[in-house]
C-alpha cells in the first residue's frame, strides 16, 4: 500500500516514513454494496444517491467509499503543510489553503461517512478526497460533476482511535465546536459562504 497527499499546490506527493500526520482514517477496503453513478450534477445530488445506500444498510454506521471513474469536474482544495502539529483545522482553513479545478478527468474519489451522532468526534456526514489517474493532481473535493462512475461501499461496524500523548496535544481545547468554522472555511473559498 502507498500513501500520498496532495501539496499546497495539488500535485501528489509520497512521503517518508518518517512522516506523520496528525489525523487519518484508515481501513482494509472490503465492498458491501456498489452503486452506479452518471450524469451527476454537483456533489449535493452525488450524496443523495449515495444517502440512499446509508440509510439501506444502516445510518448509524461509518463507510468507507471508492468512486472510480470519469468526471465532468472537480473542484477540490488542499492546504499548506503546517509546521505546528496540533494547530486547530478550522485556523489552518481559514488562511492556508488553496483551491485547483479539474475538468473531464478521470480518478478516484475515496470518502469517509461519518454518522449525525458521532459528530462530537468527527464531522458528520460525507468527507471526500480525489486523486486522478495518473495519480500526479489531488486534493480534498469541495464540488464534483460526474459523467460516468462505480461507487463501492465499506460499512465498517467499529473502530479505534489512538491519540497523542505529547504536551501539545493535551494542552489543545478539544472541547469546542469548530464544525461551523471549518464549514465556512471550505465553502467560502468555493463562492458559497
Amino acid at each position: 500500500m502507498t500513501i500520498s497527499a496532495a501539496d499546497a499546490d495539488g500535485s501528489i506527493v509520497i512521503p517518508s516514513d518518517e512522516e506523520t500526520v496528525s489525523f487519518s482514517n484508515v481501513t482494509f477496503f472490503e465492498v458491501d454494496e456498489t452503486l452506479h453513478l452518471s450524469d451527476v450534477a454537483d456533489i449535493a445530488v452525488q450524496q443523495e444517491a449515495m444517502n440512499g445506500v446509508v440509510n439501506t444498510l444502516g445510518a448509524n454506521c461509518f463507510y468507507m467509499v471508492r468512486i472510480e471513474g470519469a468526471f465532468d469536474a472537480m473542484k477540490v482544495r488542499s492546504e499548506y503543510k503546517q509546521e505546528k502539529s496540533c494547530r486547530a483545522p478550522d485556523v489552518a482553513l481559514e488562511a492556508d489553503q488553496t483551491e485547483f479545478d479539474y475538468e473531464n478527468v478521470r480518478g478516484t474519489m475515496v470518502g469517509l461517512y461519518c454518522p449525525q451522532y458521532m459528530s462530537s468526534l468527527n464531522t458528520a456526514g460525507w468527507h471526500f478526497h480525489f486523486i486522478n489517474e495518473d495519480r500526479t493532481r489531488g486534493g480534498h473535493v469541495l464540488q464534483v460533476s460526474i459523467k460516468d462512475a462505480e461507487a463501492s461501499f465499506d460499512l465498517m461496524n467499529g473502530f479505534e482511535m489512538t491519540l497523542f500523548r505529547e504536551d501539545e496535544f493535551q494542552k489543545m481545547d478539544l472541547a469546542r465546536n469548530v464544525d461551523e468554522t471549518i464549514r465556512h472555511a471550505k465553502t467560502a473559498m468555493n463562492g458559497q459562504g
